[in-house]
């Protein structure tokens, strides 16, 4: 497929979007910040047969929150996986034509907030951690990613891979939160001290310091490029669709 327009993206491909604004329960809560957040939410590699996130562990796979929120009550007709499935398979097997529909998602998303007064940012990773730099288009032969299509606009993720620390380094609009997995504490902690990286915990119960470090509330918003650097970020124990309870290792009693 060849994209053209997003009229004509959604007649080949079913899809109503790719990517919406405050569209969930989380990201609503943009709107008492004024600001609009572009979301795009995939499906994990049990479900699309795709790896989108390359440093999960089975702590928190089985805590995923690709099975929380709307979609832990969807459970008998199963459309937002079945959307989500699609889409990751389409983000993989027609890159070009589902990023050049996201540009045209952001920019008219971008001219909704500019019009109403609200501030921009961008998260392409809400239940995937790929890098921002696969997704890319290929223009006069060279590979164009969205960080340097959008050099105005404010990108910001949560990783679980290290390496992706560099690339805050490469592009100004790009902010990162590394997070805890159950497993990667020293990391975190190298994280934290080495790298001035604020890092992502999920606790039964939010403190206010972990291991004496302040511990913002994380449910408040989800826009961390907000946050100090050095600090943690306390999320709250979700319920998922499989009932773990919150002795998991991923979650901090």
């Amino acid at each position: 497929m060849t994209f053209t327009t997003i009229a004509e993206a959604k007649r080949l491909t079913g899809f109503s979007y790719l990517g919406n604004v405050n569209h969930s329960s989380k990201h609503v809560k943009a709107y008492n910040y004024n600001e609009m957040v572009y979301t795009i939410y995939l499906a994990p590699s049990n479900l699309s047969g795709y790896q989108v996130c390359p440093g999960r562990t089975k702590e928190c796979e089985r805590m995923c929150l690709s099975e929380s929120g709307h979609n832990q009550m969807d459970i008998h007709k199963n459309f937002i996986n079945k959307s989500r499935i699609k889409k990751t398979q389409l983000f993989f097997e027609n890159k070009e034509f589902f990023v050049r529909w996201v540009i045209e998602e952001i920019k008219s998303a971008k001219l909704k907030a500019n019009k109403h007064g609200y501030r921009f940012s961008v998260r392409l990773n809400n239940t995937s951690d790929i890098s921002p730099e696969d997704f890319y288009i290929i223009e006069n032969g060279k590979k164009i990613n969205l960080l340097e299509f959008f050099p105005n606009v404010q990108f910001y993720d949560y990783t679980k891979v290290p390496e992706r620390i560099r690339l805050t380094m490469i592009y100004p609009n790009y902010d990162l939160t590394f997070s805890y997995t159950g497993r990667n504490m020293n990391t975190c902690m190298q994280m934290l001290n080495n790298n001035n990286i604020r890092v992502a915990m999920v606790f039964k119960k939010v403190p206010d310091q972990y291991m004496n470090l302040p511990v913002i509330d994380g449910d408040k918003y989800d826009m961390r490029y907000l946050d100090p650097k050095k600090c943690i970020v306390g999320l709250k124990f979700k319920k998922v669709r499989n009932k773990l309870e919150s002795t998991n290792q991923f979650v901090i009693q």
